[in-house]
């Protein structure tokens, strides 16, 4: 059994593609971490088998994996907002909304605001569904039983009027501009981070209030920003985390549908999944009444093409009584009238012939052993072993196309040869 010697314990999950993707994410991965026993805390790194024991445990998300908004209070329930929320923000990610999992603040009498002036928004903050369910099976699988997730924007305060907070570790730091808002900013050298330096000139920050291990070095900006540094020596501010948006909502909350994901059994009511059936059954029903319909208009449509082409027909050729196929008896007509007119057609035997000699000629000298012309075709016979050669096949082929003709080769080793279009 665990010793739960610490009261809390935060675990700093690395960006997405630090950590391999979210399928290379696992028991092993070293993770930052911060303990907090009382007034006292410690921060470490460890692979998340190891990490210190703890009563509650927190999950800390990168900022850049955690994107958060803020939107005018749809007025609906809260199980129907949350599924209205992927279309409503569609517009603004990046990812699919079906592949992310949004959690959200109601404001309540004023509060759940994105800036100081306190606007009556409310804030969203969306997540990669695989990221946050790896995570929390990760975790579960380690022993540990998450109290809650959030951005790490959260463990510190927000801005105050002239004062802004950072958490600097590991060369890269974090600023909260807002009471849901927040960037990330670099310390590769010794210049002064671009998106630092405009906050602290949009919002009129006189002094900066820094955390984490590396707040030292936020000194040396002091001058250059004008304004005045004073390092705490706490990693995080465990008030503030209490005011970001949980991420550990709807599905994923304690005794949801994904709260047991983890382990080796997934707790599903029928409650949990008889709102996602029915909407699976009526998707079902319309596709299905969808396609019954569209069938219906096409024969309507073959319909109506079949009666005018044999209405053309009839009133072309009023002599014809019996009309079982317009294309076929139109073909023949049209054969009857270019014979009475003295006008060849493609099929007869003295132009299929003529264009048939073309096309021979690019066999070899020799190879044809015969010709039967029967049913407007012509059927070549080669000699043994002659149409085997799959380059003379290609050649006759390219040829054909040339004169109008249509050539197929049988398996008996002969050839037919018909009008292309026959």
């Amino acid at each position: 059994m665990r010793d739960r010697s610490l009261q809390r314990l935060l675990v700093l999950l690395p960006p997405r593609l630090e950590s391999g993707g979210r399928g290379q994410f696992a028991s092993g991965t070293v993770v930052s971490y911060v303990a907090l026993s009382g007034s006292e805390s410690t921060r470490g790194e460890a692979p998340i088998a190891l990490l210190p024991k703890a009563g509650a445990v927190d999950l800390v998300f990168d900022s850049s994996d955690v994107f958060i908004t803020a939107i005018e209070s749809p007025k609906l329930s809260e199980g129907r907002l949350r599924m209205a929320l992927p279309n409503i923000l569609e517009d603004r990610l990046l990812a699919e909304a079906a592949d992310c999992h949004f959690a959200f603040n109601v404001p309540r009498g004023g509060t759940g605001t994105t800036t100081i002036a306190a606007l009556p928004k409310m804030p969203v903050a969306v997540i990669d569904r695989g990221i946050l369910t790896r995570a929390l099976d990760v975790l579960s699988d380690a022993g540990f039983k998450v109290r809650a997730a959030y951005s790490e924007i959260y463990t510190v305060p927000a801005p105050a009027a002239g004062v802004l907070s950072v958490r600097v570790d590991r060369g890269r730091g974090i600023a909260r501009s807002a009471t849901h808002d927040g960037f990330a900013f670099d310390l590769s050298d010794n210049t002064v981070p671009p998106a630092l330096a405009l906050a602290v000139r949009q919002l009129g920050v006189r002094r900066i209030q820094v955390f984490g291990r590396d707040g030292a070095r936020m000194n040396e900006f002091a001058k250059a920003l004008n304004v005045q540094v004073e390092v705490s020596p706490h990693e995080a501010d465990l008030a503030s985390t209490e005011t970001g948006v949980s991420l550990l909502q709807g599905a994923f909350a304690q005794g949801g549908m994904m709260a047991n994901f983890g382990g080796s059994r997934l707790a599903l009511s029928s409650r949990a999944v008889r709102v996602p059936l029915l909407w699976t059954v009526a998707a079902a029903l319309v596709a299905v009444l969808g396609m019954n319909a569209y069938n219906l208009k096409l024969e309507g449509e073959e319909r109506a093409i079949r009666g005018q082409m044999e209405n053309n027909f009839r009133s072309t050729f009023p002599e014809v009584t019996t009309v079982a196929d317009t294309t076929v008896q139109t073909k023949q007509k049209l054969g009857e009238l270019r014979a009475r007119a003295g006008i060849p057609s493609a099929n007869d035997f003295s132009v299929l012939n003529a264009r048939t000699a073309l096309l021979l000629s690019a066999a070899p000298v020799g190879s044809v052993a015969g010709m039967e012309y029967r049913d407007g075709a012509l059927k070549v016979k080669f000699k043994a072993g002659t149409a085997d050669d799959a380059g003379l096949q290609n050649t006759l082929r390219s040829a054909a196309v040339q004169q109008g003709l249509a050539i197929r080769f049988e398996t008996d080793g002969s050839a037919r040869i018909t009008p292309a279009g026959a």
